[in-house]
């Protein structure tokens, strides 16, 4: 009797720490971040206002690069003609145009990018808040923020990226 009890008790604990294991086991899923924000109305609202800006100020460069392309065609064929001081001013009023047109694309493209940047991290901050209520709400362990190319391997199961779009887009409209 006595060899059969301690058997018994022995399954007895796996079978109490089994069921406890299971019901304390992680809980982990991951976020593409990335397509969150490209996805979210908000996401998609700044993504297009940026454009349209982009669009607005590639307006002004093209405009001012056809003046400045009409000058250097009109230098050229003046070089060809006189190599007086005038045409010599003329070149170097050209070489000051191209570099202030070079100074000018690059304040806008930073401008740009500053923009772009302060709309990402707004959405991001919210976005942060709407993870961590779906992971409190869902007693999740551990949620990562994933990269396309930087996941390995993942079950679909695990990807929370379209209930965060979808809250997200409840909560900020």
């Amino acid at each position: 009797m006595h060899r059969l009890a301690i058997p018994a008790i022995t399954l007895l604990a796996l079978a109490t720490y089994s069921t406890e294991a299971a019901a304390a086991d992680p809980l982990i899923g991951y976020v593409n971040m990335q397509r969150a924000i490209l996805e979210v109305e908000e996401g998609k609202r700044a993504k297009t206002q940026l454009q349209k800006k982009y669009e607005i100020k590639q307006r002004e460069l093209s405009k001012r690069e056809q003046e400045l392309k009409a000058l250097q065609e009109a230098i050229e064929k003046e070089s060809v003609v006189k190599q007086d001081a005038a045409a010599r001013q003329r070149r170097v009023e050209f070489q000051t145009k191209y570099l202030e047109l070079q100074q000018i694309f690059m304040k806008e493209s930073q401008e740009l990018q500053k923009m772009q940047e302060k709309e990402i991290k707004a959405i991001q901050d919210k976005m942060r808040k709407v993870i961590k209520n779906i992971g409190k709400a869902g007693g999740y362990t551990l949620i990562l923020e994933i990269q396309e190319n930087r996941l390995l391997f993942a079950k679909q199961h695990l990807d929370i990226t379209n209930e965060v779009i979808r809250k997200y887009n409840a909560k900020y409209k």
